[in-house]
């Protein structure tokens, strides 16, 4: 579904980042989440973050990948943790897909 156009600074407010996959288990009692330990460089260090990629995604894909994340996403607490941040995924009516980025990247390093 198509959403609506926003004004360029509405962007701006997205801090997109390249962070590493440090750690990822599955959420006990969920059988859609997977939590990770991300490291989204100086600026954030590493976060908690929470996502419902379980059903396609086993943890250790994760650990050592590093994907875009929105890094300033304000904390959500997700069966009882709070989630600081968001993975970004190619989301197809399907399925959805995980876009890993080269590991060259600097954790941290802004996407714009």
């Amino acid at each position: 579904m198509k959403k609506d156009i926003i004004a360029f600074p509405d962007f701006e407010k997205l801090d997109l980042r390249v962070g590493e996959v440090k750690e990822a288990s599955l959420v006990e009692g969920s059988k859609s989440l997977i939590k990770m330990l991300v490291n989204l460089g100086d600026d954030y260090g590493t976060v908690e973050i929470l996502a419902g990629l379980a059903k396609l995604y086993q943890p250790e894909d994760l650990i050592g990948n590093k994907y875009v994340f929105l890094a300033n996403l304000e904390p959500k607490k997700i069966m009882g943790r709070d989630s600081n941040g968001m993975i970004l995924v190619a989301d197809d009516p399907e399925k959805f897909t995980l876009f890993p980025l080269d590991k060259n990247l600097k954790n941290g390093t802004v996407i714009r």
